[in-house]
């Protein structure tokens, strides 16, 4: 059953295709979470695993599963506060129900067979190097680029990928990027070049030759990430990568770092562009100046209803009350993660959803930082890093989470329907 997830995995932009619903509005990824619920429930019932599924969701960790009931319940009461209409309903169901309830479907699938967890990892190298290359071709092509983002007075040239906008982009790679960084270190540290002295070393070097493809796939993901002109993105990632070589990388990997740090300074140096990108907001560039009104008006939010929040669409649908910059068009969030969780799910959704994340983190980072538990951090160094190991994923996890939040200081990493619904993907990894 993992290719029910791997599916809904790589189904994630269909979204941005509409559908209708008997007159309601929908999208081919909300319709394929539905299918996903019939053909898993018709499978417990045919191998007679009901019992089984509701204990392996009784078997997660209680404050795990205090924290996403909270959650939900923040995004249930968020649905009537203020009344109810088709577009809560529909925000409810694609940034909550659908995407908590897949969590608990993977998490039954990956825990009865783990090795599917690989398959899962192995699909988001590919996703990510496919994206990068379209988006290398959109970048210097311009093919499949909408003119938008040729490059005008107002905007610089920017990457899509798969997505239908630079910053949707971002926001979908550089968490995935900052999920891989481990696995990644150490495919790059195991990798050497022996002379063969006997068929199983040959084999051997075919299996490290094979795992250089990885890297060339991360590095296509990356510079995908780079030419989306996301910072936000780029501050994701940074963060997370900062994090990884501060606490759990080796000398090698420092060195590595170190190198690749100063080609990519000398590559946004040497393209005005990038450049440009990197300085302008110094300047006082308009997307960056309206980040200042946008969380200026998402504390106005809160400050109008502080204890449950605007309720959901709350603040697309009180924008003319609450903006005051008449240089901005509408926008349905602030733009900041605890702001657009506190307006739009009230403190309930902000304490719960960062109580989750925060332990994540904790769990991933604690064998590195905490000296009772250098035993646990010896055995995560020893592994592969091929996800084979649990406490290896929760460091992977651990990272993500990192890149997410950082990213989501100036953009909004949750609320969208593929964004939500990997984040609940990646958790039932390991947690």
């Amino acid at each position: 059953m993992s290719w029910l997830i791997i599916l809904t995995f790589i189904l994630t932009p269909t979204y941005a295709v509409k559908l209708n619903f008997f007159g309601l509005p929908g999208n081919m990824l909300m319709l394929w979470v539905i299918l996903v619920w019939i053909i898993f429930f018709c499978y417990l019932i045919a191998k007679k695993q009901q019992l089984m599924f509701f204990t392996a969701v009784k078997n997660i960790s209680l404050p795990v599963l205090i924290l996403v009931g909270l959650f939900f319940l923040s995004g249930l009461v968020s649905l009537f506060y203020h009344g109810l209409d088709r577009q809560k309903l529909g925000e409810f169901i694609v940034l909550f129900l659908q995407p908590i309830s897949v969590f608990f479907i993977a998490k039954f699938i990956f825990d009865q067979n783990p090795k599917s967890k690989d398959c899962l990892l192995l699909t988001a190298y590919y996703l990510l190097s496919l994206s990068g290359l379209l988006a290398i071709l959109q970048y210097f092509t311009l093919i499949g680029l909408p003119p938008e983002f040729w490059g005008n007075t107002t905007e610089p040239r920017r990457a899509i990928g798969f997505f239908i906008h630079p910053n949707f982009y971002a926001l979908w790679s550089a968490p995935l990027l900052a999920l891989l960084i481990p696995n990644i270190a150490q495919r790059v540290k195991n990798w050497k070049l022996p002379v063969p002295r006997s068929l199983s070393e040959g084999g051997e070097i075919v299996r490290q030759l094979a795992d250089w493809k990885f890297f060339i796939a991360w590095i296509l993901g990356a510079t995908g990430l780079l030419l989306s002109l996301s910072r936000a993105g780029w501050l994701g990632l940074a963060a997370a990568i900062l994090v990884y070589l501060v606490v759990a990388a080796d000398k090698q990997i420092r060195k590595l770092a170190s190198v690749m740090v100063v080609v990519i300074v000398i590559v946004i140096i040497s393209i005005p562009n990038l450049r440009w990108r990197f300085v302008l907001p110094f300047y006082g560039e308009k997307s960056a100046v309206s980040r200042l009104s946008l969380w200026n008006t998402g504390i106005k939010a809160v400050k109008k209803s502080p204890v449950l929040g605007l309720g959901l669409t709350g603040f697309s649908n009180n924008w003319d009350r609450l903006n005051t910059d008449p240089n901005l068009d509408t926008h349905n969030y602030p733009h900041n993660i605890f702001l657009d969780l506190w307006v739009e799910t009230g403190p309930l959704g902000l304490t719960s959803l960062i109580g989750l994340v925060g332990l994540i983190i904790y769990r991933g980072l604690r064998p590195f930082v905490i000296p009772e538990a250098t035993s646990e951090a010896r055995a995560v160094r020893n592994l592969d890093f091929r996800f084979r190991g649990n406490d290896t994923i929760k460091l992977s996890l651990a990272l993500f989470i990192i890149a997410l939040l950082v990213q989501g200081q100036i953009d909004n990493p949750y609320f969208k329907n593929d964004l939500a619904m990997v984040f609940w993907i990646i958790l039932s990894l390991a947690i």
